[in-house]
């Protein structure tokens, strides 16, 4: 529904240092892929280094990560990808300036072969490669950690000997289940690099098209923190005490491909720039949003939640809704995250973020999900920012504040064009005594940098 004559709450945002919070992870934001989008379809690569579009769509976004293999790794009716498409693969992701991992296959998975095609990645392509991973979402098929490990380990060590430097990440599971076991046995060899688990936080997506109105709420609204706090507590928490980096490698909305009308929808704008600040703010190592034009091994699934996927001619690109939510992030998320007090929003879908550098540089992100006959205009004054420098906003918005709608998105008064490239206005905003008085439309974000951080 619309917005229309939104009441104002005012709200007071009081941002204060972090002294002991890392830095931001270099390759937080990231791409997940089907392990067969590696493999040519009519004689054409997906991931092309020639191709000037995909590679602009991923510098836009600001994608540092590319993590290939979901269910089609260890679906066997998905050929094995070989040399040339490991080429094309780390080409591509060399020129769009992100990391890989890369998966093998764990399901009746062949050492000899992993081994040879990691040596081969580790001579050639050593410097584009995050790590390894093996298989995906094991706990289908390996219900108990031992017959896991069983079919895991002899992998692990055939890749070790080939390359004896590796760094894998594991056990990329669906949930908790074994993760913490795996991390306590195979952390202190010093070659897992960070446990992986899988999440999509608004459950399956054929449960939430019977309720599209209701699940778009669910999207927007500040409960949904609840579960992204349960698995803090269960697997995060856990291995943060121990030192040990986690990483969510395959994440989106809803599973089984995302809910038509939710997934693909503005709700997901400022679902995805919600979730993505407050995972950042528990200092995670990153996430990967599984996309692609569709997923899945066999039968291959329609991808509601896709960030983009290629118009009809193949050459350029449908940007989604969701994919706004992403680059907003990317505009301000650097440096460590502040913390950051909200008072006068309690009984509204509010949310605050904050950045701050090490070159002086500060970025703040609110969120103002309410809508429709609930849309309130939040004034927001933020106190503890800096007022050495101007500061620069943009806006997150739909044209009709509709999050249902599919369309009419833009993120400082642009779109991000079908052959990738978005040009945006920065607004000044002036510090006044100390205090930054913004206001935020309801279902709508903004961003704010502090000029010396563009």
């Amino acid at each position: 529904m619309p917005t229309t004559q939104a009441a104002e709450t005012r709200i007071t945002v009081t941002l204060s240092p972090s002294p002991d919070a890392p830095e931001l992870a270099p390759q937080f934001l990231g791409l997940s892929y089907e392990m067969r989008t590696l493999l040519p379809e009519n004689g054409k690569y997906y991931f092309d280094a020639g191709d000037e579009n995909l590679v602009r769509v991923f510098q836009t976004l600001g994608i540092k990560s590319l993590r290939v293999g979901a269910n089609a790794v260890d679906d066997p009716r998905v050929a094995v990808p070989d040399i040339k498409e490991i080429d094309q693969l780390f080409n591509f992701a060399r020129k769009a300036g992100c990391k890989v991992i890369y998966s093998f296959r764990l399901k009746k998975g062949d050492p000899a072969n992993a081994a040879r095609l990691a040596e081969y990645i580790d001579k050639n392509y050593a410097d584009t490669l995050d790590c390894f991973a093996i298989g995906n979402e094991p706990d289908f098929y390996f219900k108990t950690y031992g017959p896991y490990r069983d079919a895991w380990k002899p992998i692990y060590e055939a890749i070790l000997k080939a390359v004896p430097e590796a760094k894998f990440e594991g056990p990329v599971t669906s949930r908790k289940i074994y993760s913490l076991e795996f991390a306590d046995e195979f952390a202190p060899g010093g070659h897992l690099k960070m446990v992986t688990t899988h999440n999509y936080p608004l459950a399956n997506g054929r449960e939430a098209e019977k309720d599209l109105p209701g699940t778009r709420a669910r999207f927007v609204s500040n409960e949904t923190h609840t579960v992204y706090q349960r698995i803090y507590d269960g697997i995060v928490k856990p291995l943060q005490e121990k030192n040990i980096p986690f990483r969510m490698d395959e994440t989106n909305s809803c599973f089984r491909g995302g809910a038509k009308d939710c997934s693909d929808a503005y709700a997901s704008s400022l679902w995805v720039l919600d979730y993505l600040n407050w995972w950042a703010a528990h200092h995670i190592q990153g996430l990967n949003f599984h996309t692609g034009d569709t997923v899945n091994g066999f039968p291959v699934m329609v991808a509601n939640y896709a960030v983009f996927i290629h118009q009809l001619d193949g050459k350029t690109f449908e940007m989604r809704p969701v994919s706004y939510g992403m680059l907003a992030f990317s505009q301000a998320a650097r440096g460590k995250t502040m913390d950051v007090k909200i008072d006068g929003a309690d009984d509204m879908d509010f949310t605050a973020y904050a950045f701050q550098s090490d070159d002086g540089g500060e970025s703040v992100m609110l969120l103002n999900k309410s809508y429709g006959l609930d849309a309130r205009t939040a004034t927001v004054s933020i106190k503890g920012a800096s007022t050495k420098a101007h500061w620069h906003s943009i806006a997150m918005e739909q044209a009709t504040g509709d999050i249902s709608a599919r369309i009419g998105v833009t993120l400082g008064g642009a779109e991000i064009d079908p052959n990738g490239a978005w040009k945006a206005k920065w607004h000044e905003v002036a510090a006044g005594d100390g205090v930054l008085t913004v206001t935020v439309k309801p279902a709508s974000a903004v961003v704010l940098r502090l000029a010396t951080s563009q």
